[in-house]
């Protein structure tokens, strides 16, 4: 009697051990499967991303050229100011008045990135790094954006006021530029050395926004060639 008891306990270890093996694997395939779908839609996530982020680098290159160019017409016009250059006037005094002031603000396509962090879905990231920059974007941005904004309003307020009282108006009834009048005039150097150093500033911001938006692209390559 005790022996057949004895079986009677072992057989019903047995078949506890046997459930709770089969509920442990199927936990596991459970788990499994849900890890591969998150890393699924992570990929998906990734590869949208990925256009988002190359898109906005073009962009970004484009702005960062023109500001350049800027730049580099107030450095010339300076030096033409301080007789440092000399130029061909007035067709290079003109093209140098017309290019230094050019301005635009970045304005990148942030459909994905926002529909990713409105709707939660960053969590799906797994690289913790690239979880970061990818939320501290739109405020890098921003802050981007803040001299390009400051540039246009000094142009607004220095600038432009002073082109319209030193428009010449001709026989015919056409206005024109006195370009020699222009970089003469005091308002003229004011303006420009504070277009300089808000350029200067101002570009230093897109590089490392450049910077940043490149380390965001290398972080995507390298998790989705995992």
């Amino acid at each position: 009697m005790e022996n057949k008891t004895g079986k009677y306990i072992k057989y019903a270890i047995g078949e506890i051990v046997l459930v709770m093996i089969g509920i442990l694997l199927a936990l596991q395939v459970n788990n499994w499967n849900e890890n591969r779908k998150i890393s699924n839609i992570e990929q998906l996530l990734l590869h949208d991303l990925r256009t988002e982020i190359q898109s906005n680098i073009v962009a970004l290159n484009k702005n960062i050229k023109s500001h350049s160019a800027s730049l580099d017409a107030i450095i010339t016009l300076d030096s033409v100011i301080t007789n440092i250059k000399q130029v061909n006037r007035p067709l290079e005094l003109g093209r140098l008045i017309g290019a230094h002031d050019y301005n635009s603000t970045y304005d990148p396509s942030t459909g994905i990135l926002n529909s990713i962090i409105n709707s939660g879905k960053l969590d799906y990231i797994s690289n913790r790094e690239l979880r970061y920059k990818l939320s501290s974007l739109n405020d890098i941005i921003l802050d981007t954006n803040e001299s390009a904004d400051e540039f246009s309003e000094m142009r607004s307020q220095f600038y432009w006021p002073l082109l319209g009282q030193l428009y010449e108006r001709q026989t015919v009834g056409r206005f024109k530029f006195n370009h020699v009048k222009i970089i003469n005039s005091s308002e003229f150097n004011w303006w420009l050395l504070l277009g300089k150093l808000n350029r200067i500033e101002g570009l230093a911001e897109e590089n490392e926004l450049m910077k940043t938006l490149k380390e965001i692209l290398e972080l995507i390559e390298s998790e989705t060639k995992k």
